[in-house]
């Protein structure tokens, strides 16, 4: 435990957007990773930007819809697909994460995180599987697989890549008393498909209504107080905002090189360069 001045670090945020199905989370989520990538790589083509993000697709390949295709005045390219399947287990999010990271993605967008959650292989199924036999094992099974359901949550909020997150929605009801005593069916607004406190893990939680319009139930940028209309533009201010502060990257690089190029002057120093990497890339 060590006392540090507080410093503000460069990070690649993750973003969840969810809403009710017709309300254009795949395409918003295209939007702002297109404006992320425009302002991390200006010198690039629009397809080799393009090629920067890549789409964990659970929706039977639907973002494809969207590929080469122009839509509010956004020319969308061939990004990067993969057809996930189930099942949904945390192991094969891993897999495609680790894919287009081999692949120089640095936007993947994840549509999407229900199925992680009460899909095929999902994380409710395995808390199931544990259960069956035993009604009495809930708090035996949610012990198992919360292990599972951390390892998620780190993968997608790790920051080692920009991470979008689209989140299916559904209309929340609940009983009320009114005015004259007489209980009644009061709606409640949407409700993400998928753990409650979920939104509260990224950095900034988007939800769409049906007229495609945004509000913000989560926002450490502070930078979106209105409802809005999700566009590029969005993704670039969400780049600049998180690109204020330390490269903690670019450190750590800098200094494996430093040690590297120290390490042809002996194998004790070759050793030393062993360790230290070993420490840096845990601590880093």
């Amino acid at each position: 435990m060590e006392i540090k001045k507080a410093k503000r670090e460069k990070i690649k945020v993750p973003i969840m957007i969810t809403g009710a199905s017709g309300s254009g989370k795949t395409v918003s989520a295209l939007f702002i990773a297109k404006g992320i990538i425009e302002k991390m790589h200006s010198d690039l083509s629009e397809q080799e930007q393009w090629e920067k993000i890549g789409v964990i697709d659970t929706e039977h390949k639907r973002s494809l819809l969207y590929a080469d295709s122009t839509i509010g005045n956004v020319d969308i390219g061939e990004f990067l697909h993969i057809d996930f399947e189930a099942p949904f287990t945390v192991q094969r999010y891993i897999q495609a994460f680790n894919l287009f990271k081999q692949a120089g993605v640095e936007v993947v967008i994840v549509d999407s995180l229900t199925h992680a959650w009460s899909g095929e292989g999902g994380i409710l199924e395995q808390v199931e599987n544990h259960q069956r036999g035993n009604s009495k094992n809930q708090m035996l099974a949610w012990n198992k697989v919360k292990p599972l359901e951390k390892e998620f949550l780190k993968l997608v909020t790790g920051n080692s890549m920009y991470v979008i997150g689209t989140s299916r929605s559904k209309q929340a009801y609940d009983m009320e008393k009114n005015e004259q005593g007489k209980t009644q069916v009061v709606k409640l607004g949407l409700k993400p498909d998928q753990k409650d406190s979920l939104e509260y893990e990224f950095a900034i939680a988007l939800r769409i209504d049906q007229d495609h319009i945004a509000e913000a139930t989560k926002d450490n940028s502070n930078m979106f107080n209105m409802p809005f209309k999700i566009t590029k533009e969005v993704g670039e201010k969400i780049y600049e905002w998180s690109s204020e502060g330390i490269d903690l990257e670019k450190l750590k690089d800098e200094l494996i090189s430093s040690i590297t190029e120290l390490a042809t002057q002996s194998e004790n120093h070759e050793i030393c360069l062993k360790s230290c990497t070993a420490r840096l890339t845990t601590y880093l």
